[in-house]
């Protein structure tokens, strides 16, 4: 008999699609899922473009009750 993998507590959750969250000092936003547990996220350089770079799951924190 086969068991159902469960997911335990400690495995982490992909954020959703269109989610806005923290990454080290930006804010980012989610625009879609990458492999082994990655995020692709899109955010502003310094010139004001947009940037697209994958990160880790673990790496992205929630905003908290302010944005700024």
């Amino acid at each position: 008999m086969e068991k159902k993998r469960s997911r335990s507590r400690r495995d982490p959750l992909c954020p959703p699609i269109g989610a806005l969250l923290r990454y080290r000092t930006r804010i980012v936003r989610v625009i879609a899922e990458a492999r082994g547990q990655r995020a692709m996220i899109e955010s502003l350089d310094t010139t004001g473009g947009t940037f697209v770079s994958t990160v880790k799951w673990n790496s992205l924190r929630e905003l908290g009750a302010q944005l700024f």
